[in-house]
């Protein structure tokens, strides 16, 4: 029985997630603005997927899109071939090998795509994330400015911001209505938007969801919606690479508190600066509290998570394995004088 409450005590962070307190609220998350080598690279990626993504409905092969899938004429064209109903079985072959082709992806690599490739993540975290830290500040700041009272600085930020996300919601909506109905059906419909009710109410409809879905609803997508981010409870396995946390190397975990700084005794050397009076490093200036492993315990992993969960808790369907806590532990790990890794890709 003893052995059997152990356990349960230490999977009870699966009872819940990060982002609905007990009482059923929703708790906000407020990362941490991340930074590094994995960052950058996952913000030029970015910038080439959204070049990608806002310049297919202008391509054309031999007159026709490169890509759209108007699901009302039940008209499909893939690389400028048109495919009708009755070619559907082809669909179906491409549609299983796709499902397949998914299976094994995540078998091997995890929630990879999550973090690198998926829209909701590319334009929550490289666009209006990026946004809101320009407007309101980093985790902080975005606090305080929740807290605060409703006075002109709150009000013209909040503006502010309103009117670009929905701004930029608008723009996503028409371009994704562009791989629906093509973009040159669409700028005929928008010019004339009087004889075309049915584009504009779809434009304002896309436009509504994805402002609903970047403003407020934000990783619950993720988290509560999305059916790729269910499979992997099914699909990982021992082999696969996830975002995991090195146990071994960081527990038991501790504190650092203050040390003593030789230099308060008049001494004319210390470890930290050897006579140079700096001690500027984090690993100068504290030591651990009692004898622990790696990790000192700081919470940087969980500040720069966009779910808002504890990495060091093992793997979770809530990580979309964005290496935000990877760079924020390993920019800790570089100021202790540690070497990085303790969170990063792996399999178990």
């Amino acid at each position: 029985m003893p052995l059997v409450q152990n356990i349960a005590d230490k999977e009870s962070f699966r009872d819940a997630v990060a982002t609905i307190s007990k009482d059923g609220k929703r708790n906000y998350i407020h990362p941490k603005k991340p930074s590094g080598k994995f960052y950058n690279l996952r913000s030029w990626f970015s910038i080439v997927y959204l070049v990608v993504f806002f310049t297919l409905p202008f391509i054309k092969v031999n007159g026709a899109p490169l890509l759209m899938i108007n699901i009302i004429e039940r008209k499909f064209i893939l690389f400028g071939l048109i495919f009708w109903p009755q070619d559907f079985f082809i669909f179906g072959i491409g549609m299983v090998t796709f499902i397949v082709f998914i299976i094994l992806f995540t078998v091997v690599f995890g929630r990879i795509f999550c973090g690198w490739a998926c829209p909701q993540t590319i334009f929550m975290e490289m666009v209006f994330r990026k946004i809101e830290y320009w407007i309101d500040g980093d985790a902080t700041q975005q606090k305080q400015l929740k807290a605060m009272p409703w006075n002109a600085k709150k009000i013209k930020k909040r503006a502010i911001k309103f009117i670009l996300f929905f701004s930029i919601s608008f723009i996503i909506a028409n371009f994704f209505l562009a791989y629906l109905i093509s973009m040159d059906e669409l700028i005929g419909d928008i010019t004339n938007p009087a004889a075309h009710i049915g584009t504009l109410a779809s434009l304002l409809t896309f436009t509504t969801i994805f402002f609903f879905v970047y403003w407020w609803f934000r990783e619950q997508v993720c988290i509560v919606v999305c059916p790729y981010g269910r499979l992997q409870g099914v699909l990982l396995d021992k082999n696969s690479i996830v975002v995991a946390y090195d146990r071994l190397r960081g527990e038991p975990r501790g504190k650092l508190v203050k040390q003593h700084n030789p230099h308060d005794d008049g001494h004319e050397k210390c470890a930290g600066c050897k006579g140079s009076g700096s001690c500027k490093s984090l690993a100068a200036q504290f030591v651990p509290a009692i004898k622990t492993a790696d990790c000192i315990d700081c919470y940087a992993c969980v500040r720069v998570c966009p779910t808002g969960i504890d990495i060091r808790n093992g793997t979770q369907l809530e990580c979309i394995n964005c290496t935000a806590c990877m760079v924020a532990c390993g920019a800790i790990m570089t100021s202790i004088h540690q070497p990085i890794g303790l969170i990063r890709y792996a399999s178990e």
